[in-house]
C-alpha cells in the first residue's frame, strides 16, 4: 500500500469516526442542556477541566513517546525493544494516574470548596461538589488513563479503524448510560454525566483491551521484556518533551474554564464548555482526524528519508483542511442564534457571541493541530513544546486580564488570538525544516471566495422565516457558490478530488 493510500485510508477512518460521534456528542449536550440544570452542567465541565489540567501528570509524555517509537521499531524490527516500550510505559501510567487519583480525593474538600465553589454558587451543596469529584477522580480519570494507553497502543500500530472507533465508542457510551440515569432512574444532576464517564471507562477497557490483546500481542508474546537505559532515556527524553508541550496545550485548551470557573460562576462554564466551545470544535474534526494519521506517518516518511514527499503531503493537506473548514467557519458566524436554537435551547443563547469569536479561530486551530503532529512525528517535539508555551503564555495572561471583565467574550478572544499567534511561528519553522514555503497566494483565495460567497445568502436569509428551512436553503445556496469558485479559480484540481474518492470507495 502506497503512502497516499494509507494517508486516505486512515483519514477517512478517522473521518468517519467523527461523522458518526459528532451528532452523538451534540445529543448528549442537548440531552444535558434540556434535562439537568445548567448549573450543574457548569459544575460536571468545571469538574472535567479541572481533571484535564491534570492529565499531563499521568504519563509524562510517555503516551506519545510510544506513538513515535511503535512505527520506528516496527520499521527497524525490534520488537523486543517494542513490547519492552509498551509494558514499561503501561505500568508508569497506571500507577502515575493512580497516584495523582487517590490525592484529588484526599483534597477534594478543600478543591469544592476554594476552587469550585469560589462564587458561592454551590454554598449549601458542597456535598455534591465534593463526590462528584472523587467520582471523576477514580473513575475518568484513572480508568481513562488505561483507555488512552489502549488507544495510543493502536494508533502506533496504525491501526486506525481500531484507533478511530474509541471515539464513537466514547461517546456513544456516554450517552446510552445518560439516557438510561435521565429516563429510567430520573436523576437530573451533575450525577448523570459524571457517573456515566466513569462506566464509559469501564465498558472501553474491557473492549479495547480485548483488541490489543487479541489483534497486537501475538506478533511479539515471545519476545523478552528488556528495560534497558537506552530504551527509558529515549522514551523519557522525547516524553518530557512532548509533556511539557502537552502541559502548554491543556493551557490553552482549558485554562479559559478554570478561569471562568473562578472568576464568573458555573453558568458562565455551561455556557462555553456545553454550547461554544463543542460547537466550533466540530470545525477542527477533519484537522484532528489528519493529525492522527501523519504523526505515526510522518515519522515513518522523515525516519526513511523521504522529505520531498512528506512537504508535498503536508502541503496538501494544509489546502484542504482550509477549503473544508472555512465555509464551515463563515456559516457558523453568521448563523450562531440559530445553531443554538435549533440544537440547544434560549437558556444558552449567551453563549452566541463566543461563538462567532471562536468560528474566526478555527482555521488557525486546524493549521495548528496538523503542524504539531507533523514537528512531533519528525522528531522535533521541543519546537512544538516552544511554540505551545508562547500561546499558553499569552492565553494565561490574557485569560486573567479578561475574563474577569467580559466573561466568555474575553475568553474567546485570548484563545483565537493564542491560535493566531502559535501558527505564525509553526509555519515558519516547518518553512525551515521541510525546506518548503507552504503559505502561498491559494489560500488568501480560499478566504476570498468564502467571503463573497456569503453575499447572496445575506439576502435570502431575511426571505424566511422558519429558522431551519433558512439555515437549510442558505447553506445550499452558500456552499453552491463556494465550491464554484474553488473550482472555477483552479485552486484544487477535480481529478485529484475524484482520485481521492475512489481511494476512498475502495477501502
Amino acid at each position: 500500500m502506497s503512502y497516499k493510500e494509507k494517508a486516505v485510508k486512515g483519514v477517512s477512518w478517522h473521518l468517519l469516526s467523527y461523522f458518526l460521534a459528532a451528532p452523538i456528542a451534540y445529543l448528549v449536550r442537548v440531552l444535558y442542556a434540556n434535562e439537568i440544570p445548567k448549573l450543574d452542567v457548569g459544575l460536571f465541565y468545571a469538574v472535567l477541566d479541572f481533571f484535564s489540567m491534570l492529565v499531563v501528570f499521568r504519563a509524562f509524555g510517555l503516551d506519545q513517546a510510544l506513538i513515535r517509537y511503535i512505527p520506528k521499531y516496527l520499521a527497524e524490527n525490534r520488537l523486543d525493544m517494542l513490547k519492552s516500550s509498551i509494558v514499561f510505559v503501561g505500568i508508569l501510567q497506571t500507577i502515575l494516574a493512580f497516584i495523582v487519583a487517590f490525592l484529588v480525593v484526599i483534597f477534594a474538600p478543600y478543591i469544592a470548596e476554594f476552587y469550585i465553589n469560589n462564587q458561592g454558587q454551590f454554598t449549601g451543596r458542597l456535598d455534591l461538589v465534593i463526590n462528584i469529584l472523587i467520582i471523576m477522580a477514580m473513575g475518568y480519570y484513572f480508568l481513562d488513563s488505561i483507555v488512552a494507553f489502549f488507544s495510543n497502543i493502536l494508533t502506533g500500530f496504525q491501526l486506525q479503524n481500531y484507533a478511530s472507533s474509541t471515539r464513537v465508542v466514547r461517546i456513544l457510551s456516554v450517552f446510552i448510560f445518560s439516557l438510561i440515569f435521565i429516563y429510567l432512574f430520573n436523576v437530573h444532576n451533575a450525577y448523570v454525566p459524571s457517573v456515566s464517564y466513569l462506566l464509559m471507562a469501564v465498558v472501553m477497557i474491557i473492549i479495547y483491551g480485548y483488541i490489543v490483546v487479541k489483534k497486537i500481542f501475538p506478533k511479539f508474546a515471545k519476545e523478552k521484556v528488556i528495560f534497558s537505559r537506552k530504551l527509558i532515556r529515549n522514551l523519557f527524553s522525547y516524553g518530557m518533551y512532548v509533556m511539557i508541550g502537552y502541559a502548554g496545550s491543556l493551557i490553552l485548551g482549558y485554562l479559559d474554564g478554570i478561569c471562568l470557573t473562578y472568576f464568573t460562576g458555573l453558568n458562565a462554564v455551561a455556557d462555553y464548555r456545553n454550547v461554544a466551545m463543542p460547537t466550533v470544535n466540530i470545525l477542527s474534526y477533519f484537522a484532528f482526524s489528519v493529525g492522527a494519521v501523519l504523526f505515526p506517518m510522518s515519522s515513518e516518511l522523515w525516519e526513511k528519508g523521504y522529505k520531498k514527499a512528506l512537504s508535498y503531503g503536508v502541503e496538501k493537506v494544509f489546502l484542504y483542511s482550509l477549503i473544508i473548514v472555512t465555509p464551515l467557519a463563515i456559516l457558523m458566524a453568521y448563523f450562531p442564534t440559530v445553531i443554538i436554537n435549533i440544537l440547544f435551547n434560549p437558556k444558552y443563547l449567551s453563549a452566541a457571541p463566543a461563538i462567532q469569536i471562536l468560528s474566526f479561530g478555527a482555521m488557525f486551530l486546524t493549521f495548528n493541530s496538523i503542524g504539531f503532529n507533523i514537528l512531533n512525528g519528525i522528531g522535533r517535539p521541543n519546537i512544538s513544546t516552544k511554540i505551545l508555551y508562547i500561546g499558553a503564555s499569552f492565553n494565561l495572561i490574557f485569560n486573567i486580564l479578561l475574563i474577569p471583565k467580559f466573561g466568555i467574550i474575553g475568553a474567546a478572544i485570548t484563545t483565537v488570538f493564542g491560535y493566531f499567534i502559535m501558527w505564525i511561528f509553526q509555519i515558519w519553522f516547518l518553512n525551515k525544516l521541510l525546506e518548503h514555503q507552504f503559505l502561498n497566494k491559494k489560500w488568501i483565495l480560499v478566504i476570498l471566495v468564502g467571503i463573497f460567497s456569503l453575499i447572496p445568502v445575506m439576502f435570502i436569509k431575511d426571505l424566511i422565516d422558519n429558522v431551519i428551512l433558512q439555515l437549510f436553503v442558505c447553506g445550499v445556496v452558500y456552499f453552491g457558490i463556494y465550491i464554484l469558485g474553488i473550482f472555477g479559480l483552479k485552486i484544487i484540481n477535480i481529478y485529484e478530488v475524484k482520485d481521492i474518492i475512489s481511494k476512498i470507495i475502495k477501502r
